[in-house]
């Protein structure tokens, strides 16, 4: 049995904690503000209730997968449920397009009524592609930790020199189509001039297994996470801000916390921005390499939320409304409100230079004077920018340098988002192994 200490109570870092803990050893969470599960929060006010990071996810097999491994099945605490409408997309040009998520045959059918057939069948056919990235990804990148060279046929066929923009030019006649595919590389906080084609994968993600919401907001999957900690025996220690992970010749012994405490333990793992990790916490000569590769990467541009109280009538929208322009504006409904109102979050991608209500009514949404609460939500770690394909080996790989020293979450392999940081912990949960 190990002493395991994880930084920081985010999704990956109390994934990480549950596995391990299920595994046989003996977890310590230390969490640097007041309340788990990171962007997995909710924002409360006037009787509303708002998510405040993620809503939704795709790839329900990798929460499925955490909870059965770590005790018993998500069901018994949370109910995963399908979004079933479509995402609609708002365009400049004052288009309209209810894009069904996880049919086919719907969008090629929604493209052919906004565009033409050539158009839904050029959307189509490129996210038919992507299924074969998907089976490169899954098997290279996804669920083995990070490698140091992946296999020329794997390259070949991923093409990481492409950009996201590239393919969308090349492969889109319709200007519509292409900033649908460029969303995915918006919605990470990254440029699509900068971010790889291979990325578009969501597409096919999404239509071939769906995106799901929890009933009760994400926030009740922080929640759940909490009680099967409580439940695997680990130790959660919030207020508990860690200032260095301790070594001795290139092993880690311990962290040390804000108030001088010292904890002792055989492996860390540390779910905080890893250019934090190796820049301030760590200074051991087996991270110098390291450290230089987090030092070189930049943070992904989060988005600026607010989240909105309305007294109905509003607009009626669907679960996600993408507003399509400079900057990308997002509108999300899943909120809880009182009757008679509705919750929304606006989530701006790029630099607001208006004020959030100035972007909904540029946009064709009119809803000033129906706001009667408006709450804007804490700035999170949004993880590495994309500044190009070579960026993905600039991410902390799972296995660190430092003997006993794992990264998990958004700034390490394989990526930011739900799925991602979910199979991040699954992969070092697999690498430390039983007690």
């Amino acid at each position: 049995m190990a002493r395991v200490v994880v930084v920081g109570a985010g999704l990956a870092g109390l994934a990480s904690a549950v596995r391990l803990a299920k595994l046989g050893h003996q977890v310590t969470i230390c969490e640097r503000d007041g309340r788990l599960g990171g962007v997995l929060g909710r924002v409360e006010a006037d009787g509303f209730s708002w998510d405040a990071g993620a809503a939704s996810t795709t790839l329900p097999a990798a929460l499925r997968d955490l909870f059965r491994k770590s005790g018993r099945p998500i069901e018994s605490l949370v109910q995963l449920e399908p979004v079933t409408e479509p995402r609609r997309h708002m365009f400049g040009d004052g288009s309209v397009l209810d894009l069904p998520i996880s049919d086919r045959g719907a969008q090629l059918e929604a493209w052919t009524d906004l565009a033409s057939d050539t158009v839904a069948k050029q959307w189509t056919d490129l996210v038919d592609a992507y299924g074969e990235t998907w089976q490169v990804l899954r098997k290279t990148s996804l669920e083995p930790p990070l490698q140091d060279k992946l296999p020329l046929s794997a390259i070949r066929a991923l093409k990481p020199w492409q950009s996201l923009e590239r393919v969308a030019q090349r492969q889109l006649d319709d200007e519509r189509a292409r900033a649908v595919l460029r969303y995915f590389a918006a919605q990470g906080g990254s440029e699509a001039k900068l971010t790889p084609g291979y990325v578009g994968v969501w597409s096919y993600l999404e239509r071939t297994f769906g995106r799901w919401t929890i009933e009760g907001g994400f926030g009740v999957l922080a929640d759940a996470l909490a009680q099967r900690a409580s439940e695997r025996k680990v130790d959660v220690r919030t207020g508990a801000e860690v200032v260095a992970v301790t070594t001795t010749q290139g092993a880690v012994t311990g962290v040390r916390l804000a108030d001088g405490a010292e904890l002792p333990a055989d492996i860390v793992v540390s779910d905080i921005d890893p250019r934090d990790l190796f820049g301030q916490l760590v200074d051991d000569p087996a991270a110098k390499k390291v450290r230089k590769r987090a030092l070189s990467t930049h943070q992904a541009q989060a988005a600026y939320v607010v989240h909105l109280g309305l007294r109905e009538p509003v607009p009626v929208l669907p679960f996600e409304t993408v507003l399509h322009g400079t900057p990308t504006v997002v509108v999300r409904t899943g909120g809880q409100a009182p009757a008679g109102h509705q919750a929304w979050s606006v989530l701006v991608h790029g630099y607001p230079t208006d004020d959030v209500l100035d972007l909904l009514v540029a946009r064709g949404l009119h809803v000033r004077d129906k706001v009667v609460s408006r709450q804007t939500s804490q700035s999170w770690w949004a993880g590495v920018a994309w500044e190009g394909y070579r960026t993905a080996r600039r991410r902390a790989a799972n296995v660190s340098p430092v003997k006993g020293l794992y990264c998990v979450g958004a700034g390490a392999h394989p990526g930011s988002g739900v799925p991602a940081t979910t199979l991040g912990a699954a992969i070092v949960a697999d690498a430390i192994g039983k007690a």
